[in-house]
């Protein structure tokens, strides 16, 4: 009797497993998909280091660029400080050059109207005494001595003139020479900078989009794990209202069947006189369902297990942890490994594989969608792994 209701429960908790499937999520594809997002994001991040190392010596440039702006500028307002004097002095000179020339021009034509040497004699002949002619003579010559300084300084006036306007012209096309030079590299350096500042920003937008892109694969995981733990729940659930269900039947079972000990054994005839008791047997339990074509995602573990029995093992429901509710053996080849979350390399909804051999606490198995692979197999422990003879 407790053999058959022990059969009953585990037949009616195969048959609720199957009617009541769990949501399947793609074992370890979110996970890949958020490692293969951050090694983008880590990707474009560097890119934009490189954008903004460039953005810094542009600054550095533009800075340097300043500082010879303020020198320059000095040096221009320098020039200009004395171009306005040489201006002045010029002036100046002119002023006095036209002055001389004016006196220059009256003493010719003075010279040319009255003679000088008739002036020179008629001023001896007028004199009173010796000492006025002499005094008359002097005076005359210092006049003609101060007529032949002041054509001296006339002529040296003129080429000071003349050397001042050139320097005055050599500051100026220096000054504009400078000015030119300054806002060349100006303009160049501005749209240096503002190009690389705009790659900057573009770098950062996609950042930012690939990031919005992490944290949406970051919700569909919180999302399907949810809807995981909920379905696993809610088997939980159903699985222990069933039990309830079956141990409240078997007790009636048992009271309904008490009498039946009384009823006279069926003997048959062995021809000698003896026979024998036909024992009841307790039900065979029944598998899981098989499926022709294989139920579970492309490329996940879970596909890989099925592909490798050829489709000749019971479909397991939900994801690769949640096989553990099958597990019947323990580690030996041929059996499927059914790793929980989290251990030896599993993800976030857990790992199976298939077992190839096994050494004490050590087993080598084959499995799909490790790392990438396909059909690689590795040596692991069987701590924490169950195990399901299919």
């Amino acid at each position: 009797m407790k053999k058959k209701l022990l059969m009953t429960m585990m037949l009616s908790t195969v048959v609720l497993t199957v009617a009541a499937p769990l949501s399947t999520v793609s074992a370890d594809s979110t996970d890949s998909k958020i490692v293969a997002q951050d090694a983008k994001i880590a990707s474009i991040k560097d890119e934009a280091v490189k954008a903004q190392a460039q953005v810094t010596t542009v600054e550095t440039q533009v800075a340097l660029l300043k500082e010879k702006q303020v020198s320059m500028k000095t040096e221009v307002d320098k020039l200009l400080s004395q171009q306005k004097v040489q201006s002045g002095q010029v002036q100046e000179l002119t002023r006095h050059i036209q002055e001389r020339t004016h006196a220059l021009e009256a003493q010719a034509r003075s010279a040319q109207t009255d003679g000088s040497a008739t002036n020179t004699l008629s001023a001896l002949l007028d004199s009173k005494s010796l000492t006025d002619a002499i005094q008359k003579v002097t005076a005359m010559a210092t006049v003609a001595g101060a007529n032949k300084a002041m054509i001296e300084q006339q002529e040296k006036d003129q080429k000071e003139l003349q050397h001042k306007l050139k320097d005055n012209q050599e500051k100026y096309a220096k000054v504009t020479r400078l000015e030119q030079e300054l806002s060349s590299q100006a303009d160049e350096l501005t749209t240096q900078e503002a190009q690389l500042k705009v790659a900057q920003l573009g770098y950062q937008a996609t950042i930012s989009t690939e990031q919005g892109k992490k944290t949406e694969l970051l919700n569909q995981k919180a999302e399907a794990e949810q809807a995981a733990k909920a379905a696993r729940e809610a088997q939980k659930l159903a699985a222990e209202r069933s039990l309830v269900a079956q141990q409240e039947k078997a007790k009636v079972t048992r009271v309904e069947t008490q009498p039946t000990p009384e009823a006279p054994p069926v003997i048959e005839d062995g021809g000698n006189g003896g026979g024998t008791i036909d024992k009841p047997q307790p039900p065979i339990p029944t598998p899981p369902p098989t499926n022709t074509t294989n139920p579970y995602p492309a490329g996940q573990c879970t596909a890989y297990v099925w592909e490798y029995f050829g489709g000749k093992i019971p479909t397991y429901e939900g994801n690769a942890g949640d096989w553990v509710i099958y597990a019947n053996s323990g580690p030996a080849v041929g059996t499927i490994a059914v790793f929980p979350p989290g251990n030896q390399g599993a993800g976030s909804v857990g790992h199976v594989a298939v077992v190839i051999s096994v050494s004490g606490s050590t087993i080598r198995v084959k499995e799909g969608n490790f790392n990438g692979g396909w059909g690689t197999e590795r040596e692991i422990s069987t701590e924490g792994v169950s195990f399901i003879r299919p």
